[in-house]
């Protein structure tokens, strides 16, 4: 596999830096930027990864990680994962050429942001595990009742993308189906929530909603629903390797300049060799992302195995990364106002999104008995 980027691809990581270290860097945090989404869809990014036939550029999973990277370079609280990869891709592998036609142009524009509400409690990664019931009241027509929690962007969503269990129990394959809710629907309640990122989302309860906009076949949505999860996955590892690349940096820069002893911290060979063991960690992790976009092309257990290896990889060597950078900042790594502290912060929640690495490991632990079997 050829690791180098192509000139196209060159141009799209340079112009995304250019844009996102002058319009979302951290400090410019706090402003008011109304037509930061609005921006991000001219420049097409909103559909960088679709199909033509939708409005998309048609573009691969290597596009969608070289921006993802650049994004989180730059910590940029944009919803533009949840909106734009995990909700468009789960629309997309829905099947409802209609109906994805219908959400995904205008969330190509930035007109709307369609967002999945998928999460529960109790999920800790696993797709299957959909426990918002939906009750059939009669020809067409469902209500739903149950509790989706941390969605995020679910604060701002024009359109919400339910899961609920249509037939079997809980942790069932079979049985789930994706309805199309408004936000502002009866029986609707939408909490906004920050996480400790800077990001926002929202839990969402469900208490007697009657909907008849069904995405998809009826009892058929897992398969969509995995679909979306890796790409979203692929998403947050790559976004994984900006965070850590610009903890890095920052922290070499900071050792060049902050003195002890009258010298650099950077002379001292002790932090030389932590600093080390940090890029070996974040070139390691890096591998992982490479070997998990290549199998993205394979088949569904390839998938599984290079997606869940790279999780549990990128899972413990963020956490390693950003924490040696706090480390050797000392005290004002700590800080609210400096921001080395939110890369730490930004790994946390990629390690507790779509399964953490505890999950990822039993996965391929799963994985690897049934290939024994």
């Amino acid at each position: 596999m050829d690791f180098q980027l192509n000139e196209e691809q060159q141009m799209l990581k340079d112009s995304a830096r250019r844009y996102l270290e002058a319009q979302c860097a951290f400090a410019q945090r706090g402003k008011d930027d109304r037509d930061g989404w609005s921006a991000i869809a001219d420049m097409g990014w909103l559909g960088m990864s679709l199909p033509e036939d939708v409005g998309g550029l048609g573009a691969g999973v290597i596009e969608s990680a070289v921006l993802m990277e650049e994004l989180g370079r730059v910590l940029c609280v944009e919803p533009y994962w949840t909106v734009a990869m995990l909700t468009a891709q789960t629309v997309l592998a829905s099947g409802d050429a209609g109906k994805a036609q219908l959400l995904l142009a205008p969330m190509i524009e930035g007109r709307e942001r369609p967002v999945l509400a998928h999460i529960e409690t109790a999920a800790r990664g696993n797709v299957a595990h959909v426990g918002t019931n939906a009750t059939a009241i009669d020809e067409g027509r469902w209500r739903l009742d149950g509790h989706k929690v941390a969605v995020v962007g679910g604060n701002l969503a024009d359109q919400l993308i339910v899961s609920a269990r249509t037939a079997g129990a809980n942790g069932d394959q079979h049985g789930i189906s994706l309805f199309l809710l408004d936000p502002k629907a009866p029986g609707v309640s939408v909490t906004a929530v920050r996480l400790i990122d800077n990001r926002w989302a929202a839990d969402i309860g469900l208490d007697g909603v009657v909907v008849s906009d069904l995405l998809g076949e009826i009892d058929g949505a897992y398969p969509a629903l995995l679909a979306g999860h890796e790409h979203g996955l692929l998403g947050l590892c790559a976004e994984a390797l900006g965070v850590m690349e610009a903890a890095l940096w920052i922290t070499r820069d900071y050792l060049k300049v902050r003195q002890q002893f009258g010298v650099a911290l950077s002379t001292f060979q002790s932090l030389q060799h932590r600093m080390s063991e940090m890029l070996i960690e974040l070139e390691l992790s890096r591998g992982m992302v490479h070997r998990a976009m290549a199998a993205m092309a394979g088949t569904a257990q390839q998938r599984a195995q290079a997606l869940s290896a790279a999780k549990v990889h990128i899972g413990r060597s963020g956490h390693f990364v950003c924490g040696q950078a706090i480390q050797l900042h000392g005290g004002i790594g700590v800080t609210e106002e400096y921001v080395i502290g939110h890369y730490f912060k930004r790994m946390t929640c990629i390690e507790h999104a779509l399964g953490n690495s505890h999950f990822h490991l039993e996965q391929l632990a799963d994985l690897e008995r049934a290939g024994a079997r």
